[in-house]
């Protein structure tokens, strides 16, 4: 299975607030009719906090050949047309994923809440994916739901972290030094495999 995320912003004009409800209302029935998603789901950065987008949206495909062929034809272009009706499509940050799951669980607290620590860069000395990775598990020891995602930009515009690790709930770990971190709530969202074309029958 293929992952990959996205951050996506609202148009000019328009609100955090109004994205995300059109997001949900509209574009993700649009979305699940269309693309063979093994998993669909979107974290919605609650209120004010300082991000440059509005929405980290998840995507898990077993054939994401097929994904990328729909975006080239005539789906591509309807899905184009309702993004112009809500969202910045010059901010568009997509990234190929490395997904690793480091505790099984739900994503989520049963509140819906969810952490996401976005890993912008580190200082010269410390090799990022092994201080990512053992930060990771030393969280999962205790916590259920615990995953990293190592990021591959796949256009100009780079995803804002090289790494995400996602947590369940609200919460507040210390940093480990030598990594320069973003910490974000977000609400997640994610669509029941029963309402997805790539969900086993």
């Amino acid at each position: 299975m293929t992952k990959s995320i996205c951050a996506l912003a609202h148009k000019p004009g328009s609100t955090r607030e109004d994205f995300q409800l059109y997001y949900e209302d509209h574009h993700v029935p649009l979305a699940i009719g269309y693309f063979p998603f093994s998993a669909y789901a979107r974290n919605h950065v609650i209120g004010t906090q300082a991000f440059g987008w509005d929405t980290i949206s998840e995507f898990w495909s077993d054939d994401i050949e097929a994904a990328a062929a729909l975006m080239a034809g005539p789906v591509g272009e309807i899905m184009a047309a309702d993004e112009e009706r809500f969202m910045d499509r010059s901010v568009i940050a997509p990234a190929g994923v490395e997904e690793v799951i480091l505790s099984s669980g739900p994503r989520a607290a049963t509140d819906g809440l969810r952490t996401a620590l976005l890993v912008q860069d580190s200082a010269g000395h410390v090799d990022l994916r092994s201080a990512v990775t053992d930060w990771a598990r030393s969280l999962a020891k205790d916590m259920a739901g615990v995953s990293i995602d190592f990021t591959t930009n796949w256009t100009e515009r780079a995803f804002p972290a090289k790494a995400v690790l996602w947590l369940p709930g609200s919460q507040d770990p210390s940093i480990p030094q030598g990594l320069s971190v973003q910490k974000l709530l977000v609400r997640h969202a994610e669509t029941p495999a029963s309402r997805l074309l790539g969900s086993p029958s």
